[in-house]
């Protein structure tokens, strides 16, 4: 099912774009440096703070091959790691980007716990449209964040009586008790596990200050496989506004606050030129970095090394309270006879003396 959302989507888009996209000259992406990212998002339920480097492996005036190391955490305590591969391509007269990626990403949870996933991306870029897909594949474990124990006992007494024996005037019945206690335990544990699904969004830029920022409003869509209950959905909408190369201010509602804890979400990035090249050679490693933040018209070639625009957490569910049950029963028995002696027999009264007959 998802894969099927994504070829449709990604068909879609595609149309579009090539309709939207203008006439542009050839511009050469041979120079086109990678970037260092760092940005914080927040809402009213967190905080979180990102890292992202896209470091061209190799370039020539059509494209470039990149990796994408990232990290991100928040004040929950949670950490994620990203590392990724991609490659772009100028296509259509210069006029769309075409990129595809590939990520292994890793997250510890809030409850120390380690997930990790598969996720591997589409995108299409141009100075009109812009779309992109994503899909996450996850390991398939359950780990504990929660565990505890409840007892409970209860006993009850049985009596058995046997065959009455008769010895003489004596009687024994035999009597055995037999005392049972039953413990019950119930141990009652949530579990979290990493969600298998996609997202995906496009978006239009809007022809509002061009020449002081790049506006563009998405419209996307989320989905997730939940293990534990119903599956995580919905629609999300996103504003973005790029000043230059180096700051972009995004802002994000979505429908479902389950799995993303709150409906909305804002934040800032700040990317600069960053040239491994330089670094090796003792040269500044951020040259260019002023120039980033000036305002000037989009040159759609300078966006081949832009942040790749994926989730950055590892989603997880969380179960509902599960419980498993567990009897044990001793036994204890012992015997307390009944024992009855019927009494002696009264003694025989003497006869009566004789009488002395009359004379």
């Amino acid at each position: 099912m998802h894969t099927r959302h994504f070829v449709t989507l990604l068909a879609l888009t595609a149309g579009l774009a090539a309709h939207a996209a203008p006439e542009g000259a050839t511009e050469s992406t041979s120079d086109v440096p990678g970037g260092l990212t760092i940005g914080v998002h927040a809402n009213d339920q967190r905080v979180r703070g990102m890292g992202d480097a896209l470091i061209p492996v190799w370039q020539n005036d059509e494209g470039l091959v990149f990796i994408n190391p990232r990290v991100s955490f928040n004040d929950d305590g949670e950490e994620e790691v990203n590392i990724g591969a991609g490659y772009r391509r100028l296509v259509a007269d210069d006029t769309l980007i075409l990129g595809a990626n590939l990520y292994y990403d890793t997250r510890w949870s809030m409850f120390n716990n380690r997930f990790g996933q598969v996720g591997a991306g589409l995108e299409i870029l141009s100075s009109w449209i812009d779309a992109r897909a994503n899909y996450y594949y996850p390991d398939d474990k359950e780990e504990t964040i929660s565990s505890h124990t409840e007892e409970s006992s209860a006993s009850s007494t049985a009596v058995f009586l046997g065959t009455p024996i008769v010895q003489g005037r004596t009687t024994v019945v035999p009597r055995t008790f037999v005392l049972e206690n039953t413990t019950t335990t119930r141990l009652i544990e949530v579990f979290e596990a990493a969600l298998e699904g996609f997202d995906a969004e496009i978006g239009a830029r809007l022809p509002i200050l061009t020449n002081l920022a790049a506006t563009r409003l998405f419209i996307g869509y989320q989905s997730f496989d939940n293990p534990f209950g119903e599956d995580l959905e919905g629609i999300k909408g996103r504003l973005e506004i790029r000043i230059g190369e180096g700051l972009l201010i995004d802002a994000e509602v979505v429908e479902d606050e389950v799995l993303n804890r709150a409906d909305f979400i804002a934040g800032v990035r700040v990317r600069l030129p960053f040239s491994i090249g330089n670094l090796v050679s003792g040269d500044n490693p951020f040259e260019g970095a002023c120039a980033a933040f000036k305002t000037q018209p989009e040159h759609l070639p300078s966006r081949l090394g832009e942040m790749v625009m994926r989730d950055m957490n590892v989603r997880l569910g969380n179960s509902r309270e599960t419980v498993t049950t567990t009897t044990s029963t001793t036994s204890h028995s012992w015997r307390e006879d009944i024992v009855t002696e019927e009494p002696p027999p009264p003694p025989e009264e003497p006869p009566p003396p004789p009488q002395d007959e009359p004379q």
